[in-house]
C-alpha cells in the first residue's frame, strides 16, 4: 500500500513536469512566431 501511494506521487509529479515542458515549448514558438512576424513587418516598412 505504500509503494502504491509513493508511485502514484511519483507518477503525479512526472505528469505534471510534462505538462510544463509542454508549455514551456508552445510559449518558446509562440514567441518565436511573434518575433519572426515583427522582422517581417519591418522588412516591408524598409520596402
Amino acid at each position: 500500500m505504500l509503494s502504491e501511494s509513493k508511485f502514484s506521487r511519483y507518477l503525479l509529479y512526472a505528469i505534471g513536469e510534462i505538462i510544463l515542458v509542454v508549455i514551456g515549448i508552445l510559449i518558446a514558438l509562440q514567441i518565436n512566431t511573434w518575433n519572426e512576424e515583427r522582422k517581417l513587418d519591418r522588412f516591408e516598412l524598409s520596402l
